[in-house]
């Protein structure tokens, strides 16, 4: 018989609202890994400065280990959130992480040094609580127990849906918090008796290197790695991360479950209230995490710690792992309120144990009454509650129903479950070689995709970047305005409002509008005896044509005054008719009421990202082209070109895909070729005259290689304007020390930065990086 809480679904289930509210709520995720080496090694180089002073950066931290990486996700509203969010982070690290080091995909370490030399992590106070409680741990378990590493989540139901339920479930006397305190209680009591199910389901820590502990009946597999006979979890066993003494709380009262707790501080067993190891703890928000805090304030929110990290999964865990946490949980919301004495609590422990220990064996699971169970019975009895919810509140959700199937063929079939495939894969390759293996594919993962933000694709590139650089360096992110790309950045008491990467509060409006208007441009640099392009503007068509005779015969480029990304361009390098020249009029005006047209300056095209005083970046831009290579045709060899991983369309990727469009058609047949046609080896053939990365063009770092001459010409150029942050476009020309003949064609008050942090050739330039540090130094 299926025991669940009838009133609770009942009442539910009358408002669609509360449905929606079941089935949501707030999330947030620990997660840790140690930092190796090619061979497998703990590192021991100190915790990455790019992330700042672990005290004060949210997001990246230690744990007990200078070598232990803690990622930590902002408070999230759905699960798909805390996913995106833990990966992003996982992402981050790892691509901050010092050359050769990787994040250990597993909860129990590969090779660690001796005792005395695993390093307790570092604070810039030797005096800190922080410190000194990590000392107490090294004394009181030993290092390198403290190096098995897992991943916590956290969890509350939203505060609007616990109110809709208090109205009708309250009892008297009893107040809102009394009532939040009521029924996390119950959720962990659930979680407390049923938690060898969670183990079985999400263990992955089957196996643990020689030496590191002893496990009775574990078997030795090659690379002198031990694996636990039929087992899923070393951590969740008495070999793992464990209190010495068996914890017993009462969970039937919120004045009970403080007062066991305070017992067992008060007779030795621990120290503090962040000593109680127990697999799930009921938290409040309240920095010092006292007992006292929670005593005082109530419980906020449940922390489940026995989630091993899935070496299957790159960024250590499935997201169909994490709903079916959050459907763990809503079992024991809406479960039958079970009585859990300390004599069951003894029983949950002997099943969780077990399972750790032998789960894919199946063991019989004891129940209250000291009767055992078939496995598969006892798990399928809590999975068909799930079904009957589910049937109940969320007939239609067809994703959680096979999250819910999956983990039912797990139940049957224990050759499914995460920890038998991890165990398969560590006898077929050996435990170092499997889990070094995934590290490196992790990372590879992570670089593939560094540009992007996972969860915020639809915003500019750039502004991703930028979003990744703030959770690096631990700045908080407030999006404001998703469609304008509008984000307030927040680093302790200091906030900046940036828009679309490079609008922020270092530039005044009038530069702004200035820079936006090509011809204001020209002027001022001029005034600056800052070269720029000779040339005439014009707001009239029939004018415009009339002076055809000024530029007949003349290298000259036709413009649209105030577009961007090589919009509405033409360049005649050679001669021209009048047909062509009032053609390129057309265009020029089909975007922007006022043109310009202006001698063409001989030459490379380069762009300058200065932040202040300084030019952070330089990138070489040519034209979209492809290299011949006396097989292919023009066409295959820029379809080749565009498999490209970092090129693809509306500016979703760093590089934009070749366009075969007439625009290039004509490019092509002024070069007496099409793109049928087969280039000899070694010859370049241009699509493309402008040389914008938007229309295909490659983007070549020379930041380092570029003469400071052009170098301090930009920054003068920008200070010219009075900007701050600003994209500065020289034609250098083919002798770079002809320094007379180099020319400024323009200023860009939103300089695009992902073609610098991603550029087609060279280092990548950590743009966000750099306007972070620009933002807030």
């Amino acid at each position: 018989m299926i025991k669940l809480d009838s009133q609770f679904i009942a009442q539910i289930k009358s408002n669609p609202h509360m449905i929606q509210q079941l089935f949501s709520g707030h999330f947030g995720l620990e997660k840790e890994n140690l930092r190796v080496t090619p061979s497998g090694n703990l590192a021991l180089t100190p915790h990455p400065p790019i992330f700042g002073p672990k005290e004060e950066n949210p997001y990246i931290k230690t744990d007990f280990s200078e070598s232990q990486v803690e990622m930590i996700t902002p408070v999230c509203d759905s699960v798909d959130d805390v996913y995106n969010a833990i990966t992003n982070l996982h992402h981050i690290v790892s691509l901050a992480l010092p050359k050769d080091e990787y994040l250990w995909p597993n909860s129990n370490p590969g090779l660690i040094p001796d005792e005395e030399n695993i390093p307790i992590a570092v604070y810039r106070n030797k005096e800190d609580s922080s410190r000194l409680y990590r000392e107490h741990l090294a004394t009181e378990y030993g290092k390198k127990i403290q190096l098995l590493s897992g991943i916590h989540y956290n969890f509350s139901f939203s505060d609007e849906f616990l109110k809709a339920l208090f109205q009708t479930s309250q009892t008297e006397n009893e107040t809102f918090q009394d009532f939040k305190n009521r029924i996390y209680l119950k959720v962990a009591k659930y979680f407390m008796k049923n938690r060898w199910l969670l183990i079985y389901l999400t263990g992955a820590g089957p196996a643990y290197m020689e030496g590191f502990t002893t496990v009775s009946g574990a078997e030795n597999t090659a690379e002198n790695a031990r694996i636990l006979k039929d087992g899923i979890s070393l951590r969740n066993s008495s070999a793992g991360y464990k209190n010495k003494d068996a914890l017993h709380v009462d969970y039937d009262t919120f004045d009970g479950y403080i007062h066991s707790i305070a017992k067992h501080i008060e007779n030795g067993q621990i120290n503090s209230m962040r000593e109680f190891y127990n697999p799930i703890r009921l938290k409040n928000s309240h920095t010092d995490q006292s007992l006292e805090s929670l005593a005082q304030k109530g419980v906020e929110y449940l922390e489940i710690r026995s989630i091993d990290l899935n070496p299957l999964e790159e960024n250590g865990i499935a997201k169909e792992t994490l709903h079916f946490i959050h459907l763990f949980l809503l079992t024991g919301l809406l479960s039958e309120n079970d009585e859990l004495c300390p004599n069951n609590q003894q029983i949950s422990d002997k099943n969780e144990e077990q399972v750790a220990l032998s789960g894919l064996a199946h063991p019989n699971i004891t129940e209250c009454d000291h009767s055992e169970v078939a496995f598969s019975e006892a798990g399928l009895k809590e999975i068909a509650k799930m079904e009957a919810f589910l049937t109940e509140l969320a007939p239609e959700n067809d994703y959680l129903a096979n999250v819910v199937a999956l983990q039912k063929a797990r139940v049957v079939d224990a050759s499914k479950t995460i920890a038998a495939r991890v165990t398969q894969e560590i006898k077929e390759h050996g435990y170092l070689t499997f889990h070094l293996n995934t590290a490196k594919a992790s990372f590879e993962t992570a670089d593939a995709f560094a540009y992007r933000f996972i969860g915020a694709e639809d915003m500019e590139l750039s502004t991703q970047i930028v979003w990744k650089s703030a959770w690096k360096k631990g700045v908080k992110v407030d999006v404001l305005d998703r469609g304008e790309n509008f984000l307030r950045l927040t680093l302790g008491n200091k906030s900046e409002l940036v828009k679309q990467a490079t609008k922020t509060s270092k530039d005044n409006y009038v530069s702004v509008l200035a820079m936006e208007n090509k011809v204001v441009t020209k002027q001022i640099l001029a005034e600056h005896q800052i070269r720029v392009p000779h040339g005439e503007n014009h707001t009239q068509f029939e004018e415009a044509i009339m002076s055809y005779p000024t530029f007949s015969g003349k290298q000259i480029v036709i413009k649209p005054k105030s577009t961007n990304y090589g919009i509405g361009i033409s360049i005649f390098k050679d001669f021209f008719t009048k047909e062509a020249f009032e053609e390129a009029i057309k265009i020029a005006f089909s975007h922007d009421s006022s043109i310009m047209i202006e001698e063409f300056i001989p030459g490379d095209e380069y762009r300058f990202l200065v932040m202040g005083d300084d030019v952070v970046a330089v990138l070489k831009r040519i034209p979209a082209n492809v290299v011949g290579d006396g097989i292919h045709t023009v066409r295959e060899l820029v379809e080749q070109k565009n498999d490209d991983p970092l090129r693809g369309t509306h500016h979703l990727k760093p590089l934009e895909k070749i366009q075969q469009g007439p625009e290039e058609t004509l490019m092509l047949s002024q070069q007496n070729l099409s793109f049928e046609d087969v280039p000899p080896s070694g010859k370049t053939v241009y699509l493309r005259e402008n040389s914008n990365i938007s229309t295909g063009g490659d983007s070549i770092n020379v930041t380092d290689q570029m003469d400071d001459y052009y170098k301090e010409l930009a920054v003068k150029a920008s200070k010219a304007i009075r900007a701050e942050i600003c994209g500065v476009d020289i034609i250098i020309p083919p002798n770079p020390k002809d320094y007379d003949s180099a020319a400024i064609i323009e200023l860009n008050f939103n300089p695009a930065t992902h073609m610098h942090a991603f550029p087609y050739k060279g280092e990548r330039v950590l743009t966000g990086d750099k306007i972070i540090d620009y933002l807030f130094k």
